[in-house]
């Protein structure tokens, strides 16, 4: 009978076979769906650079910022993932998505953390820096995820090229700080504390795209809400 301790010492590896199969097909649903949603928001962005420089490897994928969570970032904690941003940069993407999906937000790199940009004329027309209200949804669920954050804000206000009406505004230096208190005022009205909030203007010095086409100022007439992560 000594077929039978063969026998068994086959059926034994036979069956750890099996159960490491079977641990390696078992997948994490809900990581799965945010790693999904998290593709999706990069590849349907339209203008959207999900921070594509100086790609380091693979990354896992943080859940979103839930309602009342606090976000303990300061710059401190960078995590080498999608374009090595850190988690707070994750979180931002994670949160604003479906805004970012539409097309209303842009998520950019800076030299001191990140900014959320406004552009498009669904904020200002030339000349103008009046919020527009479609822009007022926009600026509240912005505000929610910043509200939830202890880092410092600066708003930017920028423009497209064309001059102002002299009788309006002085330059585009004027019009572009007006549109930057407009988004600070927006921002503080939703609930951003004011202490952390600050505005500057920079004209039409600054441009994203060209100013020979009426899309190209479109993206220059813009206001960018940048998340201090570095002083």
């Amino acid at each position: 009978m000594r077929w039978l301790l063969t026998y068994a010492d086959m059926i034994t590896l036979l069956m750890l076979f099996f159960i490491i199969l079977y641990a390696m097909s078992n997948i994490n649903t809900e990581k799965y769906s945010q790693l999904a949603q998290a593709l999706a928001s990069v590849f349907n962005g339209g203008e959207f650079t999900i921070f594509d420089q100086n790609i380091t490897g693979g990354a896992g994928v943080l859940p979103g910022v839930t309602s009342g969570q606090k976000v303990e970032s300061r710059g401190a904690g960078k995590r080498q993932g999608t374009g090595g941003q850190s988690t707070l940069q994750t979180q931002a993407l994670s949160s604003l998505q479906n805004l970012v999906k539409s097309g209303r937000v842009r998520l950019v790199p800076t030299d001191r953390g990140f900014a959320i940009s406004l552009t498009s004329d669904l904020y200002f027309a030339t000349a103008s820096a009046e919020l527009g209200a479609e822009a007022m949804p926009v600026l509240q669920e912005v505000s929610d995820f910043l509200a939830r954050i202890p880092n410092s804000v600066i708003v930017e206000g920028h423009t497209d090229s064309v001059a102002p009406d002299p009788k309006k505004w002085a330059s585009n230096w004027q019009l572009s700080g007006e549109r930057a208190i407009s988004v600070l005022q927006a921002l503080e009205d939703y609930g951003v504390q004011s202490e952390r909030l600050s505005a500057s203007e920079f004209g039409d010095t600054r441009p994203v795209q060209s100013n020979d086409t009426p899309e190209g100022r479109s993206y220059n007439r813009r206001v960018d809400i940048v998340i201090v992560e570095q002083q």
